[in-house]
């Protein structure tokens, strides 16, 4: 089997695009992988997501609630119904590597187990770290299986610049996440 990555010279919002064009080659060589999640912040990359594989399963996870600002998300409900407008789902959820371990870090100084997960698997970059991360999240709500390989999409910042073919599992069973196979991400970060 040979999987060709990508890498783009650095981190970017402006590789979203190509992003979405290399993932779309991909799924068109292997029509098995039927569900595409992918990270949002103000909407516009799940849109844009949404969009271009309506003919998979997508699913669109979002800052949760309360991460810049109290009781706000950044996700605005015009653009969460453009997205489901194109039959994807999307998840609001806890970071599965912040939640009540951010809390504890910001608030006593102390570091907690997944925080350090995060630090690692930034190493690779921030896509990478978003992909594993909302991967997990998608998981646990249900929204996609623990038996199949999906595409995710994440990026530094905004926008896309990082996908990879993972086998999910639920939060609980974190050592058994698979990153299996990159399909683009930034050289630089």
């Amino acid at each position: 089997m040979s999987i060709k990555t990508h890498y783009f010279s650095k981190a970017s919002s402006e590789h979203t695009e190509k992003v979405l064009e290399i993932v779309s080659d991909y799924l068109s060589s292997n029509p098995e992988v039927e569900y595409v999640v992918v990270a949002t912040t103000t909407g516009s990359t799940g849109i844009a997501a949404a969009k271009e594989f309506q003919d998979r399963n997508v699913v669109v996870v979002s800052h949760q609630t309360g991460f810049v600002r109290d009781n706000e998300n950044e996700l605005e409900d015009e653009k969460r119904l453009q997205i489901e407008s194109f039959g994807a789902k999307v998840l609001t959820a806890t970071h599965t590597f912040a939640g009540v371990a951010r809390s504890i870090r910001k608030e006593l100084g102390t570091w907690m187990t997944t925080e350090i997960i995060a630090v690692a698997l930034r190493t690779f970059g921030q896509g990478t770290k978003v992909c594993a991360e909302i991967v997990m999240m998608a998981a646990d709500a249900g929204l996609i299986p623990v038996t199949k390989d999906v595409v995710c999409i994440g990026g530094t910042g905004r926008g896309a610049d990082t996908a990879w073919v993972v086998r999910p599992v639920n939060s609980h069973a974190f050592p058994r996440l698979r990153m299996k196979a990159c399909l683009c991400k930034p050289l630089e970060f």
